[in-house]
Order: C-alpha cells, then sequence, then structure tokens
C-alpha cells in the first residue's frame, strides 16, 4: 500500500510496537475540495532529545474526489508551540528548520520539497506547504524544534500544541495512536493535532516492556527495556523469562537484537552500545556501555523459538528482572498475554 493510499484511508501505522486507525470527522459541503492535515510530533525526553520532529501528513479528503483549484493549493499551517513556557523554556531561543522525517516512505531527498517557507515567531511555527491539484502526490514534510531547554517538569507530562489553519479549505485530522497499558510507562499517547508526552527519564524507574506473543503466528516476543539512568561504567540486565515453562517449552529459544526495522545484528540500543546478549537455562543477560555522560539509556531485543501450545488465552504473564549499574534500584515490569488465534476464514483481510 502506498503512502498516499494510507492517509486517505485514515489509518496510519507509526511504529512497530503500536499502531492506531484514525476516524476523521465528517465535513458538511463534502463536494466541494478540502484537504484534511495531520501534525505528529515526537515525543521529548528531558535533558537527552535536543529536538522535536514534525510530521505532516497531507490528504485530500473530501468524499467526491475532486481536484484542487489553483486558489486552494497554498495551505498554511499555524503550530503554537508558546504552552513551552511554563515548563521554563524560552520561546525566544526556540527555531525550526525541515529535516529528515522518520515515517515518510520516499527516498530521502524527497523530502520537503513542498514547503515554500517555515518560520517561528513568539513561539508560533508558521509553515507554507505548495501542491499541484493532486495533494496526494505531495512529498513527505518534517520540521525539527530546537533550542528549547526545560526547568520545570514532572515525570511524565501530556502536552497538546494549537495546530489551525487560516484557511477553509484546510482542516487540522483528530486522533490518536499508541499508548501505554494503565499505569505502565511502556510508550505514551500521540495524536495527529500535535499532541505529545514530555518525559524526564531521571523521575521514572527502568521498566520492562514486553510485547503479547501469539502462539499462532510463530511464539516470538519483543523486550523494551525502558527509562535506564546510568550511573555506572556498564548497565548489566537480567531478565527471568523461566515462567514460560508453566505453557510448554522454552529450551530451543533464541534471543537478538533489534533495530527499528525487527531483528538486526546492530542493536536498538538509545544512550548506550550494546556489549553483549545472551540467554541461558530461562534467563536472559545483556550487558551495556553507556555513552559519555548520558541520563538515559534504553534498549531492545526479540525472543523466538518458543514453543508454546496453549489452548485458551494466558493473560497479565510478568518476568522478573534485575539491573546493576542504573541510579534507581526498583525496576517495573509490564505484564503480557500468550493468545492462540488463527485467522478468521470468513475474514476478507
Amino acid at each position: 500500500m502506498k503512502r498516499r493510499d494510507l492517509i486517505a484511508t485514515g489509518c496510519i501505522s507509526l511504529t512497530t510496537a503500536s499502531s492506531g486507525c484514525l476516524n476523521f470527522p465528517l465535513r458538511e459541503n463534502e463536494d466541494k475540495p478540502w484537504v484534511g492535515v495531520s501534525v505528529v510530533a515526537d515525543n521529548i525526553r528531558v535533558g537527552f532529545d535536543t529536538e522535536q520532529v514534525f510530521e505532516i501528513f497531507m490528504g485530500q479528503s473530501n468524499v467526491m474526489g475532486n481536484k484542487l483549484p489553483d486558489e486552494n493549493q497554498e495551505h498554511h499551517i499555524r503550530i503554537d508551540v508558546s504552552t513551552l513556557e511554563q515548563y521554563g523554556v524560552n520561546i525566544e531561543d526556540l527555531s525550526v528548520e525541515t529535516t529528515q522525517g522518520k515515517w515518510g516512505l520516499g527516498p530521502s531527498d524527497a523530502y520537503n520539497n513542498n514547503v515554500d517557507s517555515v518560520d517561528i515567531t513568539d513561539g508560533v511555527i508558521e509553515l507554507l506547504i505548495l501542491t499541484s491539484e493532486d495533494v496526494s502526490e505531495t512529498d513527505p514534510i518534517a520540521l525539527k524544534l530546537t533550542g528549547y531547554q526545560f526547568t520545570n517538569v514532572e515525570s511524565v507530562t501530556e502536552i497538546q500544541y494549537d495546530v489551525q489553519s487560516p484557511e477553509d479549505h484546510v482542516e487540522i485530522n483528530h486522533g490518536t495512536f499508541g499508548g501505554p497499558q494503565s499505569g505502565s510507562k511502556c510508550g505514551f499517547t500521540r495524536s495527529t493535532d500535535g499532541e505529545f508526552t514530555l518525559v524526564d527519564p531521571q523521575l521514572l524507574s527502568p521498566t520492562l516492556c514486553p510485547s503479547s506473543i501469539d502462539a499462532y503466528r510463530g511464539s516470538h516476543q519483543n523486550l523494551d527495556i525502558e527509562w535506564l539512568t546510568p550511573e555506572a561504567d556498564e548497565v548489566v540486565i537480567e531478565i527471568d523469562i523461566s515462567v514460560l515453562d508453566k505453557y510448554g517449552t522454552i529450551g530451543e529459544t533464541v534471543i537478538e537484537p533489534l533495530n527499528k526495522r525487527g531483528p538486526s545484528n546492530e542493536s536498538r540500543a538509545v544512550g548506550a552500545t550494546l556489549d553483549s546478549l545472551s540467554i541461558d537455562e530461562g534467563t536472559i543477560s545483556i550487558k551495556l556501555v553507556p555513552d559519555p555522560g548520558t541520563n538515559y539509556a534504553s534498549v531492545s531485543v526479540r525472543l523466538s523459538g518458543m514453543d508454546l501450545p496453549i489452548g485458551d488465552p494466558v493473560r497479565d504473564i510478568s518476568y522478573e528482572m534485575t539491573i546493576e549499574g542504573d541510579v534507581d534500584e526498583t525496576v517495573e515490569t509490564g505484564s503480557f498475554d500468550i493468545t492462540n488465534d488463527p485467522p478468521d476464514p470468513n475474514s476478507d483481510a
């Protein structure tokens, strides 16, 4: 499926760990051409992230499929980020420019070709996009906001930027995707209209975030270890997965690193280097070497090869995890389910 098809149908999947369908409201006068715009802002990890990336997705959303007339091929988007002032940010220090995005499916040199101008004044980003009559052919657009320094934050804060357009033919899409389990720190909800989460890693405990296991589809599982605050030259993590012995056989289980595109010899480690990774008798051992001066690290790995011949689903399973070399000795472990769901033979999917 092409990028333009994803946007036109109103369902976009932005990460391997979480995805969501965004249901956009109906509009009056559906026979008139109009454009739906989604603005997805990166979450910010205080003291670690030096830039916040905005991905802008455009789609012609009127049901009649009319082409845009000449007078509707300029699209002004305003993103008011001045709310950052209440968290200690001096908005006069902020700057914005185009950048390489994360979710666009075109080649890197295709980014931002439709951006005519972008600037920021008094905490308001002004973006002018020029398109042809067919908005679905618009290249991916990404901006980055820099220059912020936070002085007044809590562990987790949801922030909503005000995203608007002064033009009648442009509407901002409203929808959310992702999000944690209740009480969990395993991911945070974002939206298509400028909502994101501000996180201070030093105020969170190290957290194990396991994905659910579908025994029918191969019994693999991703494990994300989040919110590490290293204090030593190395961080040693051990995860006991022997609880799976209750539901099958794990003697042939394989552990390997993840990158953003799935299993790979290149690890998906942030703020650190993966020094070693092994599994022995139901215990996973991970050694990280933190980057100099970092206040945050995380790593993601994948388990595969388990034989879990369950019948009914098994709910709320938890592993045990210990960590050495982190500021916080307390750890949190998210729970997961094991299911055995063959595809529905009556489904059209």
